[in-house]
């Protein structure tokens, strides 16, 4: 299993509330891809121009895919043009999970 989180930051709230109409056909997209088992993005609750990234994926292979979908591009155009200040994205391989409540 693969779990990717991020954090983006935007130089302005109205710049991801720009973002957000695209956001939302990339989340229920990829939430329908083989391989994806979570996939979300939130606003942050004390900084309205933070977005936090979850993702998690059965393996490499599943995100790989990720990257080559339409859905996917149409995405990464839109932040092409956008006013980010700040992205730290990282993947971990999980190994074990447990449930904890």
């Amino acid at each position: 299993m693969l779990i990717v989180s991020g954090t983006a930051k935007f130089k302005s709230a109205e710049e991801m509330d720009r973002l957000m109409e695209v956001g939302q056909r990339m989340v229920e997209a990829t939430r329908q891809e083989p391989g994806c088992l979570d996939y979300g993005f939130a606003r942050d609750i004390s900084d309205d121009c933070t977005l936090r990234i979850y993702e998690v994926w059965v393996d490499d292979v599943a995100l790989e895919d990720h990257f080559k979908t339409p859905h996917m591009k149409e995405f990464t155009a839109a932040l092409g043009g956008a006013k980010v200040t700040f992205v730290s994205l990282k993947s971990y391989k999980v190994s074990d999970v447990r449930d904890m409540m």
